[in-house]
């Protein structure tokens, strides 16, 4: 029977989006996503009854991307405010709905949480294996920052990424910096820049991330993600590392 409740979830969540280093945020997603297995999740489903055997879920597109994804909630009364009585709610535990919604992209809370997860990702929860994390960083318009190419091993991580974004369209070209700052933040990471077509910058990032995870490479620096458009000025710190893939 499923042991996790909303708030639990809630709870989890909060301890990820808080935690302030990349060991510490793949910990705190990992158990997020392991006890979203184990918790009792709603979705809408078609008021008219499916055909026998069967089952339908409603699915909507977001405004931001044009994205088809089907939305599910982690307690009943999110699931009803969306619904708003157009729409029939089911309920079953979270490792069922993600095997019976294989190959959709799925939202948790559309409406509060907004945690998209693509079919790559879910396969890979499926599958006992990590979702990749990676982190976020701003680095202000004066800040002094020194920026080279990677004085760490990358071959793994540059193999890994070539391989991913030569079946991936959208991913124009991308570029690995290494980036030291001294006003804040960590000494250093990783910068990886992608040229991205527009609508698919969070999807990208989440297959390069799970992507990261199934390398599992001993990184002695955490990675930050950035995307910019291919009609948008390339940023200069790009420049002062290494463009390692392009089409």
């Amino acid at each position: 029977m499923p042991k996790r409740s909303a708030q639990s979830l809630d709870q989890l969540l909060y301890i990820a989006r808080k935690a302030s280093n990349a060991a510490d945020i793949a910990r705190a997603e990992d158990a997020f996503f392991n006890a979203l297995l184990d918790a009792t999740i709603y979705a809408h489903v078609p008021i008219d009854p499916p055909p026998e055997g069967s089952m339908r879920f409603v699915q909507f597109i977001r405004p931001d991307n044009g994205q088809t994804v089907l939305p599910f909630f982690s307690d009943r009364n999110q699931a009803e405010a969306a619904a708003a009585g157009s729409v029939g709610i089911v309920a079953m535990q979270g490792l069922r709905f993600f095997d019976l919604t294989r190959g959709a992209t799925v939202m948790l809370n559309p409406n509060r949480d907004r945690i998209a997860l693509y079919p790559a990702e879910i396969n890979a929860l499926l599958g006992g294996r990590p979702v990749g994390t990676f982190t976020q960083e701003i680095i202000e318009a004066d800040e002094q920052v020194r920026v080279s190419p990677p004085t760490m091993s990358t071959a793994i991580l540059i193999e890994g990424w070539q391989d991913l974004y030569v079946n991936e369209p959208a991913v124009r070209s991308a570029y690995l910096a290494e980036v030291h700052r001294t006003k804040h933040g960590p000494e250093a990471f990783l910068l990886l820049t992608l040229v991205v077509t527009a609508g698919n910058d969070e999807r990208i990032v989440h297959l390069t991330a799970l992507k990261l995870g199934a390398l599992s490479p001993d990184l002695s620096l955490p990675v930050t993600v950035s995307c910019v458009r291919p009609d948008e000025p390339l940023p200069e710190i790009c420049h002062a590392g290494i463009q390692f893939y392009g089409t």
